[in-house]
């Protein structure tokens, strides 16, 4: 049976196990491993047959081990909290393994993320793995095994998950015997597109002496939060995923202890309804069914005036102090976006673009085709181009990639 894959994967937009014992007398740190767990095995011909069930050109090179990880990250409060995602290994493993990181697009229900093993959220992975990458796919705070609060674009805590889940596979590699490169290729579309870009920064700043960026592809991210995206929304008119703001502003509230209440910001009837919606167990789909049109019509017109009104008001400064663009990236980025994007407009990937200078290249791989129908074309691009520059600095040839 042949699906309308792109539209199953990346309905995705918009659209458990029990946690540990207390870390208070554990002696644990940041990207420890709490348990492993391997999901299934897939042949060549399996991952083969799954390319053509969802209709990919696609010619898999290995087969792939695909496991859940539950691993120690840190919370907004800094301490010790779990985490979990899925890391795809190739079969046979290879001499040395680079790592692809792929960053999830936006994801409101705990069990539709990579770990729990859902083809949809891990096909994308395994046709890295399938070409010779160890994949790593990370389900972030409040996702998965984890049971806080998702922490929606908050750039620090995104990036921190991602970091600590590379240093549990590198851990776990060596008890499997596997060699790994300090080399991480960085992808993700839409939020998952933010969290690339957040986790390049993290590396170059804070964690260069444990990992080299080969590559990065955030693509089609909302970098510009603070500009573009709150522009975008403040103007009122219909939006196709309405959820994506109350995700936002209930992550801050509670990242940032913005408010005491969600009636403090949010209107009525939406300060009842909407909080219990994003308790991990719900779908995007539930949530925009009892979202307006118009996403703003949620604030309390005290509010929304306030914020016109002042450019520092305490919800900008924080999407501020979230934003993507105002640093200098080292290594080569390229930014994936697509200008009919109705969703995430590709303004957010060209001020990066802008502002990041020479190391950093605007790619639309299809102007025509808006947010969802991008994310196929953009991650073919960004695998092509992941496997001649590894291919390159490993001195073989080119990795498996669509035909």
């Amino acid at each position: 049976m042949r699906y309308s894959a792109w539209l199953i994967l990346f309905g995705l937009f918009g659209c458990d196990s029990s946690a540990p014992e207390s870390t208070s007398e554990l002696d644990v740190s940041r990207g420890d491993i709490i348990h492993v767990e391997q999901l299934k095995t897939y042949t060549v011909e399996d991952i083969n047959q799954l390319a053509e069930d969802f209709g990919l050109p696609y010619t898999a090179r290995y087969g792939v081990n695909l496991y859940m990880m539950e691993y120690w990250t840190v919370d907004a409060d800094g301490e010790l909290t779990l985490a979990s995602g899925a890391v795809g290994i190739p079969q046979p493993a290879i001499a040395e393994l680079s790592i692809v990181s792929l960053q999830s697009v936006t994801t409101v229900q705990r069990s539709s993320v990579p770990s729990r093993g859902g083809i949809a959220q891990t096909l994308v992975g395994m046709l890295f793995s399938a070409d010779g990458y160890v994949t790593v796919m990370p389900d972030m705070i409040g996702l998965g095994s984890s049971m806080e609060s998702h922490p929606y674009l908050v750039a620090d805590l995104s990036a921190n998950t991602v970091i600590d889940l590379l240093r549990a596979v590198t851990q776990w590699s060596t008890n499997e015997s596997l060699t790994i490169s300090r080399d991480i290729y960085l992808a993700g579309y839409s939020s998952g597109g933010y969290v690339t870009l957040a986790t390049h920064r993290a590396i170059e700043a804070e964690y260069s002496d444990e990992f080299s960026i080969g590559a990065s592809a955030p693509m089609a991210g909302p970098y510009d939060l603070s500009g573009t995206m709150l522009q975008f929304m403040l103007q009122g008119e219909p939006y196709g995923q309405p959820y994506f703001l109350p995700y936002i502003l209930l992550s801050y509230n509670r990242t940032y202890n913005l408010y005491d209440r969600p009636s403090d910001f949010l209107a009525s009837p939406y300060d009842e309804i909407l909080p219990p919606l994003f308790d991990g167990t719900h779908t995007s789909s539930e949530i925009n069914e009892v979202m307006p049109e118009i996403p703003i019509q949620i604030i309390r017109d005290d509010v929304l005036q306030r914020v016109r009104e002042n450019t520092n008001h305490r919800i900008i400064q924080r999407l501020r102090e979230n934003d993507l663009i105002n640093w200098s990236p080292r290594s080569t980025v390229r930014l994936y976006h697509c200008a009919a994007d109705e969703l995430i407009p590709i303004q957010n990937s060209q001020i990066a673009a802008r502002k990041f200078g020479s190391v950093a290249i605007l790619v639309d791989p299809s102007p025509e085709s808006n947010h969802t129908g991008c994310a196929f074309i953009a991650i073919v691009g960004a695998r092509a181009w992941f496997n001649s520059i590894s291919s390159i600095r490993s001195g073989t040839q080119n990795r498996g990639i669509f035909r």
